[in-house]
């Protein structure tokens, strides 16, 4: 059987080489042989550093030692008995070519033995090899070596069938089971002596998020065709795959590792750019791309030359051309399967550099964002570069994190696109000679005219990404505000904001289509250009005849022409607009940190400004003066305020007060503690390493999580029951925990929505006391409760035990109450220190009592025992305690769809774009597939034309007539076949320039009219859909989703049309040509569709998998920059940036699993493909078909294969892509409000006016129709200018009676009437604008002064000034002229520009300014000092005089000289009446709870003294 392989006669049809038989496997084993032998000499150390660093971009990213999360399996898969097989087999085989080898010479056969030689010793060297040192990872080479045997047998088998009969066949067979199952034995050897962690899935687990990516336990055989991924084929198959399903990533592959390598190299090279050290992360990724790209570059053009070589065998027509068209028959089934091979490898590593990079990336902006300064209170002046919010940090997540991690993915056309345009140049010239030339000078006018395009082109982009950067705040604004914005009815004007906003962005992307409308259609059209250009050339001037192989071998160039010259400058394009994505994350990167002592993310690596004293750290300043300069701060004073300077240490272990009037810098005190202030001058001295300080600010915030999760706030350390259990008394918790179903397990929902004010500075209070933080920093948490709550907090939580040896700082206006227990006192003004010093000192100096004059503020008594979390005590939120017993959780988990996505879906895409618009595509496409096939078949009939007149009409049929039926011999006259080829071409132009129109414009039409009407659902859906969705899950409706419609969605389905189209037009044509081919074709098909259900059911699974899992991993930004200074106070950075390598981590996975499916589906399609190819041209060969048609056949074969490879392929992207808009469909359904305006039923201009009345009847409200009523035939009447104060326990229905004003919660019985019109006949709009409240919670926008005042833009100049200063907020604001701030109304100003007290003012100057004739205040002035609180309520008194005015009240102080006071209890009016009468009723309900006041005298005395002048009044 040996003695055959050495048969060599010129008759043979596969001869090889003799060279290439014997010297190929010689170099093989003598590499192999050469390696061994450098691995076993030990190396000198400088030729071991040379190759380290030579090696270095070829080595992996991430090496064993950088696994740091889990252990790793170190410990090497040993088979004992693969290895005896492999020595067995190469023994057998040395011995049988050792036999070959005696036979020779005994033959005397020089040729045979030297074969026999290389092969015998090639043997001996393996078999030594395998036993001695049995492989534990595949043996490349000697695989290498027993393939290339196995198909040298191959080939000789080949000849036999041709020479010698089936004797030297059966031998041949023989000759290559020995290689060949040493080849496969070899191949199931794991490719990786480890496995990363204990916990890798095998080939028979099931599986589950618990284990890791199968990929690392792959052998050569399952990594060849990603078999290893079956496993989750066939679970998708029986069932729909959820997040526990699916493997988890690899730790190669783990985020944490990476971004911790990224952080060495930018210790170790801190001068190096981002960009450098993505390629440098990526470089053996990127190396193995651009060399597998260049094999398919170079080896691509076999394919054209084989094309030619068979027609040109066709043409001749003979015995030996025959055989030599299915030679390259099969040379061409060989390279396409290549391609299969090399395109399975290549996507495993570019997709690999793909999510490395977007990862790092990811990560990188996240731990900017926990570094950065805080910019929320930034204002920005003219000339400055603009800080990055919300809305411009997810775009860079999810659009310029995609943009560059893209290009890496592409990178490799930029090298390979040059050659293959370089090739086909080349090929085409050997074909056509000088005439090829002429496309040259075509594709030269090309890139001419791209040139400014481009340039225009990148100019677009930019503006384009700002204008999406400013939709996104608008936006994430308008959510944000949601519930502000319904109470004053202004929701619909920052829709418009957002539509206008939309509108602008539109604006450029219809630009950029224009210019992308021009690129696309010279690239695209160029290649017919090219062919036209040349044809001429060739046939006019040359006077050449174009024959079929030169056709259509032409005709083939130009299309692999076509595919680098389309693709090249798009990706210059793609790369240029990475750049600018680039630049914009650089931008980002670069942006102002808090100092390293401020930020507990490098650990133990910096030096923390402190000064110590033996072991205690000092907390306080040294000399130290501060700006915001480059930032502002949440609660800050406004820009141009200078802090300092301050000399302080506060009392180690004691209780330090720090008071002073509002807008004096407290709050800017405690953060310039805290490091989030630029130091100008002197040192900050605190020590926030290892969680030694916690921090209450005085808007609380709080996590999106149950109770007890905010208070544990993830603590390092072991869960304290009993500390737990002892926070939650001090704090007065208990009470509110009682009511609750769920307890402490409740979920509060986003900014602690459905909490009061109170509620949520006790939760944040409990969250800094339950810490293990040496050093607590209050800002005052007493404003926001009543007397009872605050005297508990302040002898249970601030001197309990809990306080024990603990330095508190606490900023407060109720300085008398804390006096007591507190030992150092502060008092800022304008910025700096007036007093500071210890209690006995001050009081002996005489400060004190003026300090206690001036700042304090007394305490009025409570309405109620502390408040519980049920009640909106602080706030207008739903009463929660009025649902049916549940486990605590207010947000459910994002709904995933299952199964197909919904017809709907792709209905509302299609109206949304235009069905005209749709209907007109479908025909230009099928318009261009005609234009494809008629000018191949145009082609056909003219190359052959030059021998036999016109074949085409004659096989056709005498009947059958075609425009070239009576033309010219083209050898006679070519000019009518050039003006027909002319015509077809501009055909084809135009039909494809209106494909690409008409694609921008239905693309453009759906993407305003899906996010319009996203949006105005979204603004007009109820408040109660807010409190139950997060914003961060609406926000990635308006990112992603939006994003896959404005740019995938499209093409997707033009993709997937354009793919059934070509699939039946090539189907047919073959059909046409070669019917005997319709079974063969049936059944490859039918393999086609086979392969495709496990593929589309899993790869649909993990998109909507990976679509969910995106909304927590980019929500928690909202919350992460609204809290950064908490994160950072408690030292929780580490753990944050934990939380987001988590989050990433899964969606990654799910997005990891799916490239896994989708390249195991491509490998098998591109295989198939390689059959079809095969299939049709041996069967167009065997039927003897015609050269021309012949070239059809082949060439529509191969369009047939792609277009069955592509179908599936694209139609499973398709309903990726559309579960974005089964998303936004989603949101379509969201219930809505009662119409904002209702034309037939708009009150009057002037309603309501001073003299109409409130009346309520019956009310009874419902907070769902299957709840129990909140509020119970509530009755009353309030007169014209009275004065309402509104009292009562918690839950009594206070706010709810209050909201139901403003129709944010629709009465199930019963009507209100204002100035006699029943609300619920009138659009919501009339009505909230119509009725003002004002909440202790503002809500500012970015912009001007004025514009927060007066956001309609209804009032002057005059009365905007005139409301800031009744309001005293003029001298506060410390404005400035500047150019760009001439007045004080034109000062710039946003969300967090303005301290809390501030917020307050403004406020209660807007509603002045809206002069309504109904207020509705609730708590209006707690962040105010007591002079300026007395103040304000003297201009609401006079500025308020002749409207209705109801005052939830929560200190009765407040309300004391109300006309009437109406009390509630469990939704009912117990008592209606003016104070006197109810303080005079004996056992009344309401001096029940003024005598459990300890200002019970005040009260008496001031009802006293208005019985006198009632008494006097009715004398007179």
């Amino acid at each position: 059987m040996w003695l055959s392989l050495g048969y060599d006669s010129n008759t043979e049809p596969f001869t090889s080489p003799k060279w290439f038989n014997n010297l190929l496997p010689a170099i093989i084993i003598s590499t192999a042989f050469t390696l061994d032998l450098v691995h076993a000499i030990p190396q000198p150390r400088p030729l071991r550093t040379l190759w380290s660093w030579i090696s270095g971009p070829y080595r992996n990213f991430l090496t064993l030692d950088d696994l740091i999360l889990e252990p790793v399996d170190r410990t090497p898969q040993f088979s004992q008995l693969k290895a005896r097989i492999l020595s067995g087999l190469s023994c057998v085989a040395f011995v049988g070519w050792i036999g070959c080898l005696v036979f020779s010479i005994y033959m005397n056969d020089e040729d045979r033995l030297i074969r026999s030689l290389v092969y015998s010793v090639s043997w001996c060297y393996i078999a030594l090899a395998v036993t001695l040192r049995p492989p534990l990872t595949p043996p490349y080479l000697f695989i290498t070596f027993s393939v290339l045997s196995t198909l040298l047998s191959l080939v000789a088998l080949g000849n036999d069938f041709f020479q010698e009969g089936n004797q030297n066949a059966i031998l041949d067979v023989t000759a290559m089971i020995i290689p060949f199952t040493f080849a496969w034995i070899a191949g199931t050897l794991p490719l990786k002596t480890y496995r990363p962690s204990f916990n890798v899935a095998g080939p028979n687990d099931i599986p589950s998020v618990k284990l890791s990516c199968p990929e690392d336990r792959a052998t050569l055989w399952t990594w060849s065709g990603f078999t290893f991924v079956q496993p989750l084929l066939n679970l998708a198959m029986e069932r729909t795959l959820h997040a526990a399903d699916v493997w988890s990533l690899s730790p190669f592959f783990r985020h944490k590792n990476l971004f911790i390598k990224f952080l060495d190299y930018r210790t170790l090279y801190p001068s190096h750019s981002l960009i450098r050290f993505l390629i440098s992360s990526n470089s053996l990724d990127l190396i193995l791309d651009v060399v597998l790209e260049m094999w398919s570059a170079v080896v691509g053009f076999v394919p054209p030359y084989a094309l030619q070589e068979i027609l040109a065998a066709l043409k001749a027509n003979d015995a030996n051309s025959k055989q030599r068209a299915y030679l390259w028959t099969i040379v061409t089934f060989v390279a396409h399967l290549s391609f299969a091979q090399v395109d399975l490898f290549q996507s495993w590593h570019t997709r690999r550099c793909y999510e490395r990079t977007r990862g790092q990336l990811f990560c990188a902006l996240h731990y900017k964002s926990l570094k950065r300064r805080e910019v929320s209170g930034r204002v920005q002046r003219e000339g400055e570069t603009k800080n990055a919010d919300l809305g411009k940090i997810l775009n860079l997540m999810q659009g310029d994190t995609y943009s560059v991690a893209q290009r890496f993915w592409e990178f490799s056309g930029l090298f390979t696109s040059p050659v293959r345009i370089i090739i086909a140049l080349t090929f085409l010239y050997q074909i056509l000679g000088w005439s090829a030339l002429s496309g040259v000078a075509v594709v030269l006018i090309a890139f001419t005219l791209n040139y400014p395009l481009a340039q225009y082109d990148i100019s677009i982009t930019r503006s384009s990404w700002k204008a999406k950067d400013s939709r996104m705040d608008v936006v994430n604004e308008l959510l944000q505000n949601i519930r502000f914005l319904k109470f004053y009815g202004w929701e619909c004007q920052w829709s418009r904001k957002a539509e206008s906003a939309r509108e602008t962005e539109l604006r450029w992307r219809i630009k950029g289509n224009i210019v992308d409308t021009a690129i696309s259609f010279i690239w695209v059209w160029m290649p017919s250009a090219t062919a036209l250009t040349s044809f001429m050339c060739y046939t006019l001037i040359a006077g050449e005849e174009l024959t079929v192989s030169k056709a259509f071998t032409s005709i083939a160039l130009f299309s692999q022409l076509q595919t680098p010259m389309v693709a090249l400058p798009g990706q210059v394009f793609a790369m240029l607009h990475a750049y600018v994505s680039m630049q914009r994350i650089e931008d980002f990167l670069k942006e102002d940190e808090v100092p390293d002592w401020a930020s507990t993310l490098l650990g133990d690596s910096i030096d923390p400004v402190v000064t110590k004293q033996g072991e205690k750290v000092e907390t306080g300043f040294s000399d130290a003066s501060f700006e915001w300069k480059e930032s502002l701060c949440t609660d800050a004073v406004p820009s141009r305020f200078h802090l300092g300077p301050l000399d302080i240490i506060f009392p180690a272990g004691k209780l330090t007060i720090v008071s002073g009037a509002t807008g004096s810098g407290k709050s800017a005190f405690l953060v310039a503690l805290l490091g989030e202030m630029h130091c100008i001058a002197g040192k900050v001295l605190i020590d926030k390493m290892n969680h030694q300080v916690a921090y209450c600010a005085q808007n609380s915030w709080l996590e999106h999580a149950t109770i007890r999760a905010n208070v544990a706030f993830g603590s390092p350390f072991p869960f304290n029951e009993a500390r737990y259990q002892s926070v939650l008394d001090a704090c007065a918790l208990r009470q509110d925990l009682a009511i609750l179903d769920a307890g402490d397990m409740t979920e509060i929902g986003e900014k602690g929505i459905t909490l009061s004010g109170g509620q949520r500075a006790r939760i944040a209070l409990a969250r800094a006391m339950y810490s293990q933080a040496k050093c607590i920093l209050l800002d005052d948490p007493l404003a926001a409760v009543d007397m009872h709550t605050a005297q508990h907090l302040v002898s249970n939580c601030f001197s309990g035990d809990l306080a024990l040896g603990r330095t508190i700082v606490l900023v407060t206006h109720h300085i008398s109450l804390c006096l007591p227990i507190a030992s150092y006192l502060v008092e800022l003004q304008k910025g700096t220190i007036l007093y500071q010093g210890t209690i006995p000192e001050l009081e002996e100096k005489g400060h004190l009592s003026h300090f206690i004059k001036t700042e304090d503020e007394p305490f009025p008594s409570p309405d109620s025992p502390p408040e519980t979390l049920l009640d909106g005590d602080n706030k207008l939120a739903p009463p929660l305690r009025r649902e049916p017993a549940n486990d605590g959780k207010l947000v459910e988990a994002e709904a995933r769809a299952e199964g197909r996505v919904s017809l709907r879906s792709y209905v509302t895409y299609i109206k949304a774009s235009g069905i005209f618009a749709w209907s007109l595509t479908l025909a230009i496409m099928t318009l261009i597939r005609g234009i494809n096939i008629g000018n191949q078949f145009f082609l056909s009939t003219w190359s052959r034309a030059y021998e036999t007149g016109y074949p085409g009409v004659e096989f056709l049929g005498n009947k059958t007539t075609f425009p070239w039926s009576n033309l010219p011999p083209p050898s006679v006259n070519v000019k009518p076949w050039l003006l027909i080829y002319l015509y077809i071409s501009i055909a084809g132009a135009f039909a494809t320039l209106s494909y690409i129109t008409l694609g921008y414009y239905t693309s453009l039409q759906a993407s305003r009219s899906l996010f319009l009407a996203l949006l105005r659902r979204l603004t007009r859906a109820p408040a109660r859909f807010f409190d139950v969705t997060p914003i961060g899950r609406i926000l990635n409706r308006f990112t992603s989703d939006i994003s896959t419609i404005d740019n995938a969605l499209q093409s997707s389905v033009r993709n997937c049309l354009t793919g059934v189209l070509t699939f039946f037009a090539s189907f047919a044509v073959m059909l046409f040509i070669v019917p005997a081919f319709a079974p063969f074709a049936i059944v490859i098909a039918w393999l086609y569709i086979r392969l495709a259900p496990p593929y589309i059911r899993a790869s649909r699974d993990l998109r909507r998998l990976e679509s969910v899992s995106l909304s927590p991993t980019f929500a928690g930004f909202d919350e992460l920059l609204r809290g950064i200074i908490h994160v950072r106070a408690f030292g929780m950075e580490t753990r944050y940036q934990d939380t987001f390598y988590d989050r990433v981590d899964t969606f990654q996975s799910f997005d990891h699993a799916y490239w896994l499916v989708n390249n195991w589906l491509r490998w098998r399609y591109d295989c198939l493909g390689s059959v079809v190819v095969l299939a049709a041209t041996l069967f167009a060969l065997w039927q003897g078909v015609a050269d021309g048609f012949a070239a059809i056949v082949i060439v529509q074969a191969g369009i047939f294969a792609d277009a069955s490879r592509q179908l599936v392929r694209v139609a499973a992207q398709l309903e990726l892509d559309f579960n974005s808009m089964e998303r936004v469909v989603e949101y379509l359904d969201v219930p809505q409000e009662a119409p904002a305006i209702i034309e037939k039923n708009r009150p009057p201009a002037y309603w309501p006016s001073n003299s109409g009345e409130l009346v309520v009847e019956n009310l009874v409200v419902k907070y769902a129709p299957k709840l129990p009523a909140v509020l119970h035939n509530i009755s009353f009447t309030v007169t014209p200018s009275e004065k309402i104060g509104i009292v009562g326990r918690t839950g009594s229905g206070k706010s709810t009676l209050a909201m139901s004003l403003l129709r944010m919660i629709e009465p199930s019985e019963g009507r209100i009437i204002i100035d006699g019109v029943d609300i619920s006949t009138i659009g919501l709009e009339d009505l909230r604008t119509r009725v003002t409240i004002v909440s202790q919670d503002v809500s500012l926008f970015t912009g001007t002064v004025r514009s927060n005042l007066d956001p309609l833009g209804q009032c002057t100049t005059e009365e905007c000034m005139q409301a800031l200063d009744r309001c005293h907020l003029t001298p506060l604001l410390n404005h400035k002229p500047t150019d760009e701030e001439p007045t004080l109304l034109d000062m710039k100003m946003n969300s967090d520009s303005m301290s809390a007290g501030e917020k307050q003012l403004l406020a209660l100057a807007r509603a002045t300014l809206r002069r309504t004739s109904i207020i509705i205040m609730d708590e209006a002035t707690s962040q105010i000092d007591s002079r300026l609180d007395d103040q304000i309520q003297q201009t609401i008194r006079e500025e308020l005089a002749g409207a209705i005015v109801i005052t939830i009240a929560h200190r009765l102080k407040t309300v004391m000289d109300y006309d009437r006071i109406l009390v509630l209890d469990d939704g009912k009016i117990v008592e209606f009446d003016t104070p006197e009468a109810l303080l005079s009723r004996s056992n009344g309900f309401f001096r029940e709870l003024c005598r459990k006041s300890t200002d019970w005298p005040l009260f008496a005395k001031m009802v006293n003294s208005r019985s006198h002048s009632s008494a006097s009044r009715s004398s007179t």
